[in-house]
């Protein structure tokens, strides 16, 4: 088999030259961030050893790339320095033919790929599980993890019989360390993680790391310097976000979802649909609102050009004493009757634990706001996203 940048040219250039027939499409979720991109890129490898004609389909636009600069990064390190020929992108066409998907990293196929004959045939995802796909996905592993590459990492490990490229090995422990902030004791890491980190180190790029290959039961595997050193680096490359303006920090991470609603005389928009999404911005309220000349209307004109009912704003940084925080800011559209619910439900919910801040930002006369500081600091999107479909489902 070819390595593993030239083989993923050849993939995407057969999958187009078929118009996809035949083809089982991998993909990851909509925000694109480093362990959606892993999962899909390792178990469409895996995958296409047992199953077939598979290519992983990349969410992120060719534009966006820029946005992560962890993310491309870590392609760097796995030898994939010309993205947009090696990997099959969104932007990239997507042939009718396709009707066989992989869900990585999440659990519900996206409204924009369904049809009545597309199919989920696996899925693999560590968020909350909707329960679809029982009688089609196989695999079906939904359940906790820190990262998804994990439960990824967890399959190679039961197929001895296929090996794993290391530049996929380097992909999937940089997914792990960057989701568990190095595999940091009481933080997000679980054994699945540390187990999959285990496994994956002397199969990756860093095995030619002499203190790697001389490692003994005296040191985990998982403390070794050079580990550490890329754990670093990738989370400064994440956060570094300074140069973005504020519509690039609100799609640089960013998850939408699509809410059937009873109609509304006066809705504008599609009867009985109502959008939400959900960004995360690696910066405090304050240097959010900094991050250029006009953040309200930039704002203003994201939720326009995404047809938003919802918009939720969720921050993470850390304090000058180095500890996580995070903050969470709302703007709803003031008809319907969907704010005082909102604002009921999350501020009621034991798992934030959200204390409402003086917030006077004005979006316009559709639009009410409101900011609130997180009390839970270690409750991601992962645990915000469920709570908002609950009380929006509820309505």
């Amino acid at each position: 088999m070819l390595s593993f940048s030239p083989y993923l040219k050849s993939q995407k250039a057969d999958f187009l030259a078929d118009n996809g027939e035949g083809w089982t499409v991998i993909m990851g979720n909509e925000a694109g961030d480093l362990d959606s991109l892993a999962s899909a890129l390792a178990y469409a490898w895996l995958r296409s050893n047992t199953s077939g004609k598979v290519i992983a389909y990349i969410t992120t636009p060719k534009e966006d790339f820029v946005l992560r600069a962890e993310n491309v990064h870590a392609l760097g390190l796995a030898g994939i320095n010309h993205p947009f020929e090696e990997l099959y992108c969104s932007g990239d066409p997507m042939p009718s033919q396709v009707s066989q998907f992989a869900l990585v990293d999440h659990n519900v196929l996206h409204t924009r790929y369904a049809s009545p004959t597309a199919r989920v045939v696996a899925v693999i995802d560590h968020h909350e599980d909707e329960g679809q796909y029982k009688d089609t996905a196989d695999p079906r592993i939904v359940e906790p993890a820190g990262s998804c590459s994990s439960l990824v990492a967890r399959l190679y490990q039961s197929s001895p019989n296929i090996s794993i490229p290391p530049e996929l090995s380097t992909l999937l422990l940089s997914a792990i360390l960057i989701d568990t902030h190095g595999l940091k004791e009481g933080g997000k890491a679980l054994d699945v993680d540390r187990e999959a980190a285990t496994f994956l180190i002397p199969k990756s790029l860093l095995a030619h790391d002499k203190e790697v290959s001389a490692s003994s039961d005296n040191q985990p595997i998982t403390h070794l310097p050079s580990v550490q050193s890329l754990s670093t680096t990738l989370g400064e490359k994440k956060l570094f976000v300074s140069h973005l303006s504020t519509r690039d920090l609100l799609r640089r991470d960013y998850k939408e979802y699509a809410f059937n609603m009873p109609a509304f005389e006066d809705a504008t928009q599609s009867p009985n649909v109502i959008r939400a999404g959900l960004a995360t911005v690696p910066l405090r309220l304050s240097a959010f609102f900094a991050s250029s000349s006009y953040p309200t209307k930039e704002i203003q004109d994201w939720l326009a050009e995404r047809d938003l009912s919802v918009l939720g704003i969720l921050t993470t940084f850390r304090n000058k004493k180095g500890k996580g925080r995070r903050e969470q800011l709302w703007i709803v559209k003031a008809d319907g009757g969907i704010a005082k619910k909102l604002w009921q439900g999350l501020e009621s919910s034991k798992e934030l634990e959200l204390k409402r801040l003086d917030f006077s930002k004005f979006f316009g006369e559709l639009y009410v706001a409101r900011a609130y500081k997180q009390g839970n600091a270690s409750a991601t999107r992962k645990q915000t996203a469920p709570i908002l479909r609950r009380l929006m489902e509820g309505l």
